[in-house]
């Protein structure tokens, strides 16, 4: 099932999100309304969400309980069957389809993508593109435009931009209101470094009017 569009939702769980999460990311909160907003009008229009989550175990490389140094390893943070682990309400789905990291067979990722719910990928490390299942869904599914939102802008978010621009086949669409890093000025960086390489900067309010369809 091939779309013109989809949007791209990272990482928007309550330990990043909240302010009591384990790894609450400063301002996060601040855009939960955006968030909202934009799930709202995926759903009403009818554009088909896919998207990250951090699901975690203790043998996990990333997870280190006593001396993280928050670049490689860090605390526990988003394990599984935690209610931290969970989306907010603002981007959350009963609908949803979880991808786990084991590679699926070619029938299973024609049965999920000719779902309906979002397409959330779960991972275990920084980079989504670790999951073995996001290429040959995005090749199904085959988007012109990627809408990319979500948390942290010099971390996951970060990956999922990188990973998309390495395609080279994607109109690709940053919301700038929408998304919150750790270092300001790294994350200003990053983002100015996407806009050189072709990605669109653009508001939620632009986006609810369809600005992204241009």
């Amino acid at each position: 099932m091939t779309s013109e569009v989809i949007f791209w939702d990272v990482d928007t769980q309550r330990d990043f999100m909240e302010s009591e999460g384990s790894l609450y990311i400063t301002g996060a909160e601040n855009i939960r309304e955006n968030l909202g907003k934009l799930t709202q009008y995926a759903r009403l229009n009818k554009i088909r969400i896919l998207g990250s989550v951090d699901y975690h175990s203790d043998m996990d490389p990333e997870i280190e309980k006593e001396n993280p140094d928050y670049k490689d390893t860090f605390p526990p943070h988003c394990m599984k069957d935690d209610p931290m682990q969970e989306k907010i309400m603002e981007t959350r789905s009963d609908m949803t389809l979880w991808i786990d990291t084991d590679k699926y067979r070619e029938e299973k990722i024609e049965e999920i993508v000719n779902g309906i719910g979002p397409i959330i990928f779960r991972k275990t490390e920084l980079d989504a593109f670790s999951n073995p299942n996001i290429y040959p869904i995005l090749d199904s599914i085959q988007p012109k435009s990627i809408v990319v939102y979500g948390v942290a802008i010099d971390f996951c978010l970060k990956m999922a931009i990188e990973g998309l621009l390495k395609q080279d086949k994607y109109n690709l669409y940053l919301v700038i209101d929408a998304i919150e890093g750790i270092d300001e000025d790294k994350s200003k960086s990053l983002i100015e470094d996407w806009v050189e390489k072709g990605v669109n900067a653009l508001t939620t309010e632009a986006v609810l009017q369809g600005s992204f369809m241009d």
